[in-house]
C-alpha cells in the first residue's frame, strides 16, 4: 500500500507515508482559479485539494506488471468544510475504483479556516464543455458553440506544452472561425520531492475527476447549473476490454457512464447544485464523431492530439502511432481524407508477421482485430455473454453494440488498405 499525507501550513508531527505541500509540492490549480474567478472559496480550496492530491497520488506512484497492475493508495488530505464533505468520501472511493480498478482509501481531516456558505449566483444559460485538445472535444465546440449562448471551454493541463499548444491553438481557431466561447485553463501537477517523482506513472486514470471538479468549479462561477458535456466517442468512454486480458485495470474509465454517474452524485453533493453530466457522443463512433470537424475546420484535425504518449514523442511526432487511441484517430480520419498527423511510426504499413511478438504496437494491432471480428461474427446473446460490462444500468446495451459493430465495419475498411495489416484478421 502506498500512503501520501497532503498538508497546508506546516507539516505535520507525524507525517504518513509521502509527505507533499499543497500549493508548494502540489499545484492545486488555486492559482488558475484565482486567474480565471479572482478569490477562491474555502470549499473550491477544499475541491482542488482532493481532486489535485488524487491526481498527484496517481502519478507518482507507479504500477506493477500484470497481477501487480492495481495498486492501493491511502490518501489523507486536509480540507476546511470537513462536515460539508466528509460524508461524500465513499462516493469518492467508489468513483476511484470505477476508474482506475485501484483501492483507494480517502482520509480527510480538519483544517483550520472558515467554512464556506453557499450563496446564490446568478444563474445564466449555457454549457460547459471539457476542452482537452483532442478531436472529440473539438467537434463539441464546434457543434454547441453554435447555440445563442455561449459555450464555457474547461482545459487542463500540467507540464506537457504539447497539451497546452494545441488547447491554445485549437481556442483560437475556433474563435477565428466566429464560434462563441470562452476558454478557462487549469494548470495542475505536482514537483519532485525527495524519492517522490511526480510523473512516473503514465496511465493518468483519475485524470477526468480533476477535470469534472475543475469543470464544476467554473460552471458553478458562471451561473451553468445544468449542464456540464464530456465529449468522448463510445469506443473510448464505453471501452469494452479488446480481450480477456484487458479487463479491469488494464482498460481506462475515464469516461465511462457508470463514473459519470458517480462523478454527478459527488459533484451534486459538494455544491448542493443538481449538476447534469452528459456525454453527447456516447452512441457514436470516433468516425461519426468528427464529421463536423472534417466539414468545418479539417485544418485542425493535425493540431489536436488523442495519444496517450503526447508528452514523451520524439523531435518531429505529436503521436506515438501504436497506441489504441492512435489506431482509432487514424481510422476515424482515413475514413473521409488522408490523414496528416505526424506519428512516431507507421505500424499499418510494418508487415504485421514480422514484428516481435511483445512489440506494443503489434499486441495492439492485434488485439483491435480481434474486438473487430468478435463484433463481426458474434450475435446479440453471445456478445453479452463476452462482455457482461453490457449489462450496466447505465449503458444502452442494444445501442452500444451497434454501435462498436459500426465502429467494426470501419476498422475493416481502413485496414483493408494496407495488406501488410491483413493477419489481423486471419
Amino acid at each position: 500500500m502506498a500512503t501520501f499525507h497532503f498538508y497546508r501550513g506546516g507539516p505535520p508531527a507525524v507525517p504518513l507515508g509521502t509527505l507533499l505541500k499543497l500549493d508548494g509540492d502540489v499545484i492545486t490549480g488555486r492559482k488558475s482559479a484565482e486567474d480565471n474567478f479572482g478569490d477562491v472559496s474555502s470549499l473550491e480550496m477544499d475541491l482542488l485539494a482532493i481532486a489535485s492530491s488524487i491526481f498527484a497520488a496517481d502519478r507518482g506512484q507507479q504500477r506493477g506488471e500484470r497481477e501487480r497492475f492495481a495498486r492501493t493508495l491511502e490518501l489523507h488530505i486536509p480540507v476546511i468544510n470537513i462536515g460539508r464533505l466528509i460524508g461524500l468520501t465513499p462516493i469518492i472511493e467508489k468513483t476511484l475504483r470505477r476508474l482506475s480498478n485501484d483501492t483507494w482509501k480517502i482520509s480527510l481531516y480538519q483544517h483550520t479556516g472558515t467554512t464556506c456558505e453557499p450563496e446564490p449566483v446568478k444563474t445564466s444559460p449555457g454549457k460547459v464543455l471539457l476542452f482537452s485538445g483532442g478531436l472529440d472535444s473539438l467537434a463539441a465546440a464546434i457543434e454547441f458553440s453554435n447555440d445563442q449562448d455561449a459555450l464555457a471551454l474547461v482545459s487542463h493541463h500540467t507540464m506537457n506544452r504539447q497539451t497546452t499548444t494545441a488547447q491554445a491553438t485549437l481556442y483560437k481557431m475556433l474563435l477565428d472561425r466566429g464560434c462563441n466561447l470562452t476558454h478557462h485553463s487549469f494548470f495542475v501537477s505536482a514537483r519532485d520531492r525527495g524519492p517522490f517523482e511526480h510523473a512516473v506513472e503514465n496511465s493518468q486514470r483519475t485524470r477526468s475527476f480533476l477535470f469534472l471538479t475543475l469543470a464544476a468549479i467554473t460552471a458553478n462561477r458562471l451561473g451553468r447549473r445544468e449542464i456540464m458535456l464530456i465529449a468522448e466517442n463510445g469506443q473510448m468512454a464505453i471501452h469494452l476490454p479488446l480481450n480477456s486480458a484487458r479487463i479491469a485495470a488494464f482498460s481506462t474509465h475515464t469516461a465511462h457512464p457508470d463514473v459519470l454517474v458517480q462523478m454527478q452524485l459527488f459533484l451534486r453533493g459538494a455544491f448542493g447544485i443538481e449538476f447534469v453530466i452528459q456525454n453527447p457522443y456516447l452512441l457514436k463512433t470516433k468516425k461519426e464523431v468528427i464529421e463536423p470537424i472534417v466539414k468545418n475546420v479539417p485544418d485542425a484535425i493535425p493540431v489536436s492530439n488523442s495519444c496517450w504518449k503526447n508528452s514523451r514523442m520524439t523531435k518531429g511526432a505529436s503521436h506515438c502511432g501504436e497506441c489504441i487511441p492512435c489506431f482509432i484517430r487514424r481510422i476515424a480520419i482515413e475514413s473521409y481524407q488522408p490523414d496528416k498527423t505526424a506519428y512516431a511510426r507507421d505500424v499499418f504499413k510494418a508487415k504485421f508477421g514480422s514484428l516481435e511478438p511483445g512489440d506494443e504496437g503489434r499486441r495492439n494491432l492485434a488485439d483491435l482485430g480481434e474486438l473487430t471480428l468478435k463484433f463481426e461474427r458474434l450475435s446479440d446473446a453471445e456478445l453479452f455473454d463476452e462482455w457482461p460490462e453490457l449489462f450496466s444500468e447505465n449503458i444502452d446495451a442494444p445501442g452500444t453494440i451497434k454501435m462498436y459493430r459500426r465502429a467494426a465495419a470501419e476498422t475493416r475498411a481502413i485496414l483493408s488498405k494496407y495488406p501488410s495489416s491483413a493477419p489481423v484478421f486471419a
